[in-house]
């Protein structure tokens, strides 16, 4: 190990065992695999040298692609305080590191706005809800409400927020709470994305 506590790793992603899934505007038949590596090469505003990204495979999925890919880049580890290791930045380009908190706390923007706009999706297929029932689902499981709203009043399941947990949902004959736990995955604290009525 270095003496300034730095590890530069490879790394390989397989891309595709749960799949990454790029669309387009055009056909995905038409997605080349020059096309893939320049797309993911970009992705989230980060630009990785093309030849980071190797492309084994590109299968169409109607107007979607799934490309599996292998991504080789470089990080850099620090010890904490606690003797642990930590992913301190992550190489994303010619002699340009990126720290890991700061794209964390992008992403996690990008994914409270989503959260709140899939919650907002959810009340105004519940206000359809109330208008034609005349009432609110009375409960307190988000899995029982999609069940009564889909697919009459949502058009598409809705059920894990961005961070891959359940949504909740406390319904009342009058009022409703949507709640998403946000990033830190722990009910009622400053990062909860919640729309109520």
């Amino acid at each position: 190990m270095s003496k300034r506590n730095i590890l530069i790793l490879s790394l390989s992603i397989v891309v595709g065992a749960a799949g990454l899934l790029i669309t387009t505007t055009r056909a995905a038949g038409d997605l080349t695999p020059k096309e893939a590596r320049r797309l993911i090469a970009r992705i989230a505003g980060v630009q990785l040298p093309s030849d980071a990204v190797r492309i084994k495979d590109v299968s169409s999925l109607g107007n979607a692609a799934t490309v599996t890919a292998q991504i080789e880049t470089a990080f850099k580890f620090d010890k904490g305080s606690d003797g642990k290791w930590r992913v301190a930045e992550v190489r994303t380009g010619d002699r340009r590191w990126e720290d890991v908190d700061l794209l964390m706390k992008a992403l996690n923007v990008e994914k409270s706005a989503r959260a709140r706009a899939e919650l907002e999706t959810m009340a105004t297929a519940l206000e359809a809800f109330r208008r034609e029932r005349g009432s609110y689902l009375e409960s307190k499981s988000a899995a029982d409400l999609i069940d009564h709203l889909n697919p009459r009043f949502l058009g598409r399941v809705i059920r894990v927020d961005p961070w891959h947990q359940p949504y909740g949902y406390e319904g009342t004959r009058t009022s409703f709470v949507l709640r998403s736990f946000g990033a830190d995955e722990k009910p009622n604290t400053s990062d909860d994305v919640v729309v109520s009525r």
